[in-house]
Order: structure tokens, then sequence, then C-alpha cells
């Protein structure tokens, strides 16, 4: 079967693609992706695949993604590079990733001439999450990026796919119970499951200095952010640094702009000295080795509709590297917790310090838990077993497509 793939993005960089890619291929569909090339960034070809990239200088891209809701240039672009895409390669179905790209999929698809199904692949709850980015904060960028439209629009475009994959059973049952015209049956959920061979042996680490011997690492991994829970971390650190609690803060990844200079004076500020560590960048195949100097893995997030659409890539991660996962108790993360036993969850910051403070002095738990995550992860929770999904859903429409034929 031929499969058109459509991702707003450099495909290289986004796993989740990746993942299901590799999927397809080995179901022996022939693939094609249609992505944005951006200018000044060198990106390999990816064996299997057959892309067709969009040359675009990222600022460009940004700009025309910002105004999108009052001129929508960015879908009339899109349309046009869909309807090519489709006449060039003549593909059975479109595979289209994010809500905000449906409409630009649906018109392409119809200007092509050509009647094929679209599914439409979720990776977020995108009408609450783009009201939490910093570019759409503030009266006058609120005003012309309009963000708060995509609730209003978000029926509009679920209703242009034939059928629609999500991350979790939680977010697909919010989307029935708001929109009850939309069919069960039409959904798929695939959450962001990892590849269970991605964790192997990776480059030693940058040295993590500033720790003394004997302390409990305790390591976020990931983008940094206010809305993501890292100051309420570093205030129960900041507690635990009164009590002479023996333990460590590890921050990995890049930081938002906008939380940027509250975050590195909290970090530099008397009480987190010692504490905390902060590392900008790591590449993935050095993820394994900083899990390996890690006692505790942490996944603070707000509970909010978009952390509540799914498990974070993270937490995945976390768990096949065999460690225990402290988490707020967001319901799709809390869930897969408590059913494997492989942390803690909290719902405020004194149960967050107790969950600290308790797997620091329990080193026979902490072993338990991370065992039974990386045994959940690699007997169920990974792309190999999980994405047979996606592989039933493309039988399911090929199937109908040719009886529609």
């Amino acid at each position: 079967m031929k499969t058109g793939i459509v991702v707003d993005n450099e495909l290289n960089n986004d796993k989740r693609v990746l993942r299901e890619t590799g999927i397809l291929k080995d179901s022996g569909h022939e693939v094609f992706v249609l992505c944005f090339g951006f200018k000044g960034e060198m990106m390999h070809g990816i064996n299997g695949l057959h892309i067709t990239r969009i040359s675009i200088s990222k600022r460009i891209k940004n700009i025309l993604f910002f105004f999108l809701n009052l001129i929508p240039v960015y879908e009339w672009i899109w349309s046009g590079a869909i309807r090519r895409f489709i006449i060039a390669n003549n593909p059975e179905v479109l595979h289209v990733h994010d809500l905000y790209m449906s409409r630009a999929a649906y018109r392409g698809i119809r200007q092509s001439g050509r009647k094929i199904p679209m599914i439409l692949d979720l990776h977020e709850n995108y009408p609450y999450a783009v009201t939490t980015y910093n570019w759409t904060k503030g009266f006058l960028r609120s005003l012309l990026s309009r963000p708060e439209r995509w609730k209003t629009k978000e029926l509009e475009y679920l209703g242009y796919a034939d059928r629609i994959i999500v991350l979790s059973e939680d977010f697909r049952d919010v989307l029935l119970q708001q929109y009850p015209q939309l069919s069960k049956e039409n959904f798929t959920v695939l959450p962001n499951v990892p590849d269970p061979y991605q964790m192997a042996p990776g480059k030693a680490p940058v040295p993590v200095s500033g720790f003394e011997k004997g302390v409990t690492v305790v390591l976020y991994f990931g983008v940094v952010a206010e809305r993501r829970g890292i100051f309420d971390v570093l205030d129960v650190f900041s507690a635990l640094s009164r009590m002479n609690h023996p333990s460590a803060f590890l921050v990995i990844g890049p930081v938002d702009k906008k939380d940027r200079k509250m975050f590195f004076e909290r970090i530099a500020s008397g009480s987190m000295k010692g504490r905390v560590r902060y590392i900008p960048w790591i590449d993935m195949s050095e993820l394994q080795a900083y899990l390996d100097i890690t006692d505790i893995c942490i996944a603070p997030f707000h509970k909010n509709p978009q952390h509540e659409s799914g498990v974070a890539n993270k937490i995945y991660d976390y768990m096949l590297g065999g460690l225990p996962v402290i988490a707020s108790d967001c319901g799709p993360q809390k869930k897969l917790i408590e059913k494997y036993r492989c942390g803690m969850t909290y719902t405020d910051k004194e149960q967050l310090k107790e969950a600290i403070i308790r797997l620091s002095a329990d080193p026979a738990l902490r072993k338990e838990m991370g065992e039974n995550g990386k045994k959940a992860i690699l007997s169920e929770y990974n792309i190999t077993i999980k994405g047979k999904v996606l592989a039933d859903l493309y039988e399911e429409l090929k199937k109908v497509h040719e009886i529609k034929d």
C-alpha cells in the first residue's frame, strides 16, 4: 500500500513520526513523506522513505504559523503542496500529523481530484496547549495569534478526518464526551511508547560535578518550563536543603525563554548550591549514561488538559532505563505508574518531598520499582507491541477503500 505522511516539521527530528514510518515500512507499505526542510540545516535521507521537503527558513515558517488564525497563508501553502504531493506520488491514504494541518490536508486531497482517506494524528491536546505557549501570551500576541479560536475550530478540524489517532484512551474519551457526533470506532490509541532497543549504552556523560558522594540523584530530562512543574521541584529541593537531606537535582534540557531568568536565579541561590546541576543539551544516545548515574526520575507536569492527553515520552524513557518515577497525578501517567508499581505519584509539593525522602531511604524499593517499569516497557509499552494498532488501522482502511472502489 502506498502511504503519504504529512508533517509540518523536519522529519529527522520527530521521534513519533519516525517510529510510525518504521511500523509502516515493516508492514510492507511504500512510504512517501512531505515535510519541511529548514534552510541552513543539513538533513540526511532516511533508508526506505521517499521524502519531499519544502524548503523554507524557520523564521518565515514561524511567522506564517503565528498568523494562521488571522490570515491562513500557512494553510494555503500546505494545501497546494499536499495537492502536488498526492498527484506526484499517488498515495492510497494520507496520514497527517497535528490538528491544525487537517483542513489543509482535506483541501489538498480534494484539489488533487483523488478520493483517498485521511488519518489525523493528534500529538497533543492542541486547543489547550497553544494557549500555554509563550508566543501566544501577552495582549498583542494573543490578539494576533488568536489561540482561543482553536477551541471553536476543533470539531470542524476533527471532522475532516476519516480516522483519528490519539495518545491515550483518556484523551479519546474527553473528545467523545465533548463531541458526541464523533464515533468511537474511528479512534485509534497509539501512545508515545519507545523503541525497546533505543537505550543502548551511550557515551560517557559530562562529569556531574558539585554533588557530594552518597547523595540521591533525581533527574529531570526535557524542556524546562514553569508549566512543566520545574519550579515546584526547586521549591521542594530548597526545603530538602534546609533539612540537610542527602539529595541532588540533575536537570537536562533547554529552558523556555520566558522562564530563563527565574530558573537561573533560582539554581544560583544559596540554598541550591551543590544541590542542582544543569546541562542544557545532550544527544539521546547519551541518555542511558546519565540514567546510569541517577537514582530517581521525575515528571512534575502541572495537571491540565494538555498533560491529561497522554503519557509523556520521558516517562517511558525513564521506565526503559530501569529507574523509579515520581510523577504528578495527571490521569494517564498516574494510571500507568500505579498499574505497574513503577514509581510514586503526588498531588502537591509536600507529597513530592515525602516521595523523594522515601525513595532516597529505600534502595531496595527503588530497584524493585525500576525493574517493574522496565519489564512493563519490554513486555507491553513499546512500539513493537503497541505499534500493531497502526498496522491494523491501515489494513482496515485498505479493506474499506477496496469495497468502496
